[in-house]
């Protein structure tokens, strides 16, 4: 239950006003840990502030760059035998140019998020005009066709003590997922022990996004913060048992339904905006069966308010949206993203060398 909230500067545009905030209100209400929901959490861990830190469950600054930055989670993922698909970095068109033109490749930002600046490169198809340079480059990864499914894990000091893994079935742009439906897949769970035993000892969430096909299971894009697989607990109280130490169960996954099905969840108001381009009746029926049939995350009979205030809500991001010039995914994350500026970058550089 929320209890009482505090006005802080967006981290986006004001990271130290943002740290200080946060200093603010850890003396003022005594605040024992810092959970980051987003990005928000390589602002607190770059600051180096003993009090922040030493409350903070986030792996050290250094290690969320490892795992944040495309291209080094790829080295490294490929270094410890992990799957991957075939990366090339480019800091410069021409290096978009090389890339084998009898593949398929996507294009992103290293530091980029979900669908974002994302170029998907087609045999015999145009190049797009990117703005790419040595302080904003971008990963090629080979397009590989197969089954989605996404990760979310907590780490104690090394320890799993949370894991979920998912299908990705209903998205609202093709990446962000909006229906949840738990399910139990032994080489997901298997490929997140080994990347944290060679970070030993991770402390913090961790989500992975997969590609499986016949021959393969690869991660596209790691997530060192809070994803929206934290939904599948949605209603219970056992991940906030295990952030505060007072669940000792070794691994806690998603909670069953009451006749022993896998949990499903929704968040109804992306549901309603899914991506439906090319859709099949068959498809359609599918979707709306997901709709009337799984349980919504905010939906809660002793407490409606916030279901009903949804609406509402909505139709101030919407005009935010055309304030902004932004879409409504962009919007939900524009103040909490990190985005590294020169300062963040010389120290990024120096760490590479380090880990080449």
């Amino acid at each position: 239950m929320v209890v009482a909230s505090k006005l802080v500067a967006p981290p986006r545009k004001d990271p130290c006003g943002y740290v200080e905030g946060v200093k603010e209100a850890i003396q003022q209400w005594k605040i024992g840990c810092i959970i980051p929901i987003h990005e928000e959490g390589f602002c607190l861990a770059e600051s180096k502030d003993p009090e922040i830190l030493q409350k903070l469950y986030a792996p050290p600054w250094e290690v969320l760059i490892r795992l944040h930055s495309k291209w080094e989670y790829a080295k490294m993922a490929r270094g410890i035998g992990l799957g991957v698909p075939e990366f090339h970095l480019c800091s410069s068109m021409d290096d978009v140019r090389r890339l084998d033109p009898l593949k398929e490749w996507a294009v992103k930002p290293v530091f980029g998020r979900a669908n974002t600046n994302v170029h998907h490169l087609r045999p015999g198809k145009g190049i797009p005009t990117i703005s790419i340079n040595e302080d904003c480059q971008y990963i090629a990864q080979e397009w590989i066709y197969g089954n989605r499914y996404c990760s979310y894990s907590i780490f104690d000091r090394g320890i799993l003590r949370v894991h979920s893994a998912y299908p990705v079935l209903e998205t609202i742009d093709g990446s962000s997922c909006v229906y949840f439906e738990a399910c139990h897949h032994a080489r997901i769970r298997e490929y997140v022990e080994l990347l944290a035993a060679h970070l030993y000892p991770l402390h913090g969430q961790i989500g992975l996004d997969f590609v499986e096909t016949t021959e393969s299971l690869v991660t596209i894009d790691c997530n060192p913060r809070a994803t929206s697989g934290i939904h599948l607990w949605s209603g219970t109280p056992y991940l906030a048992r295990v952030l505060t130490g007072r669940l000792k169960e070794d691994v806690i996954t998603p909670p069953h339904t009451s006749q022993g099905r896998e949990v499903r969840r929704e968040v109804i108001p992306g549901m309603l905006m899914w991506e439906h381009k090319h859709v099949t009746l068959e498809r359609y029926l599918k979707h709306v069966w997901r709709l009337v049939s799984a349980r919504d995350i905010i939906w809660n009979w002793s407490d409606l308010m916030p279901s009903l205030a949804s609406p509402f809500l909505l139709t101030y991001l919407y005009t935010l949206c055309r304030w902004r010039k932004l879409t409504l995914p962009d919007l939900f994350q524009w103040d909490l993203i990190w985005e590294p500026q020169k300062e963040s970058l010389e120290k990024i550089k120096m760490l590479e060398k380090t880990m080449d």
